[in-house]
């Protein structure tokens, strides 16, 4: 095992996804004198159950302009660190039920073409021609986004730690961060293997960032929220148009009904967003774990 780093520039807490982008594109920009230190084994996290979907819409442009650079990024990124990863462009459809609906999604259409993205607005009757197995008698129309599509979030995680190490930044695992302090113009980030003197610390601890703003005397407004998806055994008709036609069916996304769904594999994912969901882990009868990932059911 290498030497326990003592100094850094920056010190990033949590391994996921966000903290290995994090970590990837500051020795990208030239900070290669970056530590993770990871709890556990990286995208052990919330990343490891994440849906994985890759969608370039927003009403927002600053948020449009990073999604559509995520999704660039994740077209090259397997070759450029020569890490393989399942990344699928399958395209979307997000569903307008209404005109009021309708009319948000032309301006979205004039953010993305302005930033070089051939999003477009169907009609009605334009809707089956994308996804052959669609009711439309209550849709108003769609928006069409050939850039959408969805991710194995580990695999994008790994690559990411790939090309961070080949720049020369570190990654430390299993190695909690136990305390932190300022002392002069630097923080000073205690685990168990060792203290480490940095100039910026990045807060990346997914569900557990709340748990490291105490640390730094900082309140995280943030709560953990209990929600589900659904994955379905092989559906006969979606694997027979899916070999017919050489690829998936484009993602579905209905903001109105609040879900989307998914081709996975030969069945379908579907995430409803539940309009009454609850808080977890926030309450003395219901701690957070330590870990956390889902009990093998016996039988």
């Amino acid at each position: 095992m290498s030497e326990f780093p003592t100094s850094a520039r920056v010190v990033i807490i949590g391994g996921g996804a966000v903290g290995v982008s994090s970590l990837y594109h500051l020795a990208k920009a030239g900070w290669t004198d970056c530590v993770l230190l990871e709890k556990n084994e990286l995208t052990s996290g919330s990343t490891w159950h994440a849906a994985g979907n890759v969608p370039t819409f927003s009403a927002s442009w600053s948020v449009m302009n990073m999604q559509r650079y995520s999704a660039e990024l994740y077209r090259r990124l397997a070759q450029e660190v020569d890490y393989p990863m399942n990344y699928h462009v399958t395209g979307s459809l997000r569903l307008a039920h209404g005109k009021e609906r309708m009319r948000e999604f032309q301006r979205v259409k004039s953010m993305g073409r302005y930033q070089g993205m051939d999003i477009d607005v169907l009609g009605v009757d334009e809707i089956n021609s994308r996804y052959p197995f669609l009711s439309t008698h209550d849709l108003q129309g769609a928006l069409y986004d050939p850039n959408d599509g969805d991710i194995d979030p580990a695999q994008l995680t790994q690559a990411l730690a790939k090309g961070a190490r080949d720049m020369g930044a570190k990654i430390i695992r299993f190695c909690p961060v136990t305390g932190a302090r300022r002392d002069g113009d630097e923080w000073v980030i205690s685990t168990p293997q060792g203290d480490i003197r940095c100039e910026y610390v990045v807060n990346a601890a997914g569900y557990r960032a709340q748990e490291i703003g105490k640390l730094f005397g900082r309140d995280v407004p943030m709560m953990v929220m209990s929600h589900q998806y659904l994955l379905f055994d092989e559906i006969p008709e979606i694997a027979a148009w899916s070999k017919e036609q050489g690829h998936k069916l484009p993602l579905l996304r209905d903001v109105d009904s609040s879900y989307y769904l998914r081709q996975e594999k030969n069945g379908m994912n579907l995430g409803p967003y539940e309009r009454n969901c609850r808080a977890h882990w926030a309450t003395a009868d219901d701690p957070m774990p330590d870990d956390f990932f889902v009990p093998a059911v016996p039988g």
